[in-house]
């Protein structure tokens, strides 16, 4: 049965949250924890009401406890990793944000809505601890599974209350407002998703399928709070930003990609909802960089590129026989110089290791090979890439750039002014 499945640990493991057997007894480890860490979650999201009070949280009294009685290494991983959600913005840049101390100091806002979003993922994990424990004890209200979704959904009013209550810390002029309110918006519509889920049934697990579903509710509120972190720390560095003479650049900050290579689905997730759901006729044009240079250093990298290279077009094979792809070694000029202009819906650069000069070559080269209203993507943006950063402002100053976690930039090119 389901409950003697959880009794002997041998439930599906949470695929979303931390590389660990979800069976091996950790008990000795969440002690450890449990003794050096102190902090209870707030009592908010113990009360509160969906279709009616929700039943006294025991483990949201002493989640440690429960974390050490659970004796699932993986649970008390994720514990830990929720205890350890940011409290404040990131430092993106501190030596730009030392200079700038206005925007360096988080304001109430900030500090409220982290503490917010750590009571709610704690809050989480105390009801799928509880699940568990009354599964591993024969309870019947294991099998019960509509009271322990409600129970989850009841912290949603909760959620709304501590959001309201946080209006009062709002300074017009911090620009925190957006990004605080879409993540508390995002949390709310993941709890309504949560909730608007059939129950799992038994081939889907039953109480084990719900415990891992809050499991990885849980889970994602602390991937929230940790963008948060990272997006108001971009939005700080952001106005920090100046060209000499010209002013303040435009940016759009995406929440939503995650890295970049999220950003680069995301943006082919453009092309698919604008018409082109077949892509019957795309073709990818890969390039290994060829160093172009004949001294020591550079035949060392070119041996490394040429077997990138090779290995490229290994895992490309198939599509080369179709002809829709190829795979190039060469000089970033070279390939360039034979394409034509305009040829182009995407292009992405690696802007990473490259001078000033260098990348503002590669952007004025590669940009005209783009048609109108495509795509011009790239990665090495942002504090840690100074000479990219300089290049790119000088570049595209004036109009939009995109920008995501890890340094991806991508933006629209225009039509040549005639």
């Amino acid at each position: 049965s389901v409950c003697s499945s959880l009794r002997s640990c041998r439930c599906r493991r949470p695929a979303a949250l931390v590389s660990s057997t979800m069976c091996r007894a950790a008990a000795a480890a969440a002690a450890a924890i449990a003794a050096a860490l102190s902090w209870r979650p707030a009592a908010a999201f113990g009360t509160g009401t969906a279709s009616g009070a929700l039943a006294p949280s025991p483990c949201l009294a002493s989640l440690e406890a429960c974390v050490q009685q659970a004796g699932v290494e993986e649970f008390a991983e994720l514990h830990r990793w929720l205890l350890q959600s940011p409290l404040e913005p990131s430092r993106v840049d501190r030596a730009a944000l030392s200079l700038a101390a206005s925007a360096a100091q988080p304001s109430q806002l900030e500090l409220a809505a982290f503490v917010l979003f750590r009571d709610l993922g704690l809050g989480l994990l105390a009801r799928a601890l509880e699940l568990l424990l009354l599964c591993r004890g024969s309870d019947s209200a294991c099998r019960q599974l509509l009271p322990h979704i409600e129970q989850v959904y009841g912290l949603r009013d909760a959620l709304e209350a501590r959001i309201v209550s946080l209006s009062p810390g709002y300074a017009p002029d911090a620009g925190t407002r957006s990004a605080v309110l879409r993540t508390g918006r995002n949390v709310r519509n993941d709890l309504d998703r949560f909730a608007r889920a059939p129950a799992p049934g038994a081939e889907e697990g039953g109480a084990s399928g719900l415990l891992t579903r809050i499991a990885e509710l849980a889970h994602l509120v602390g991937r929230r709070t940790r963008m948060l972190s990272h997006m108001l720390g971009m939005h700080a560095w952001v106005r920090t930003l100046r060209v000499p003479g010209r002013g303040a650049p435009v940016f759009v900050l995406h929440d939503e990609y995650t890295s970049w290579l999220d950003m680069v689905e995301s943006l082919v997730g453009v092309m698919v909802r604008n018409g082109q759901k077949e892509f019957s006729g795309l073709q990818y044009i890969g390039l290994a960089l060829d160093p172009g240079s004949a001294d020591a250093t550079a035949a060392a990298v070119q041996q490394r590129r040429h077997q990138l290279f090779q290995e490229a077009q290994a895992r490309t094979q198939a599509f080369a026989v179709a002809g829709r792809s190829v795979v190039h070694f060469a000089t970033s000029g070279a390939l360039a110089a034979n394409l034509p202009r305009d040829a182009l819906d995407l292009v992405l650069l690696d802007l990473s290791g490259d001078g000033v000069q260098d990348v503002q070559q590669e952007l004025a080269m590669w940009e005209t090979r783009v048609k109108p209203g495509g795509i011009l993507a790239a990665r090495g943006f942002g504090p840690e890439w100074p000479e990219s950063l300089q290049a790119v402002l000088a570049h595209r100053h004036g109009n939009d750039m995109h920008m995501s976690v890890g340094g991806g930039l991508w933006w629209f090119v225009e039509p040549e002014e005639e």
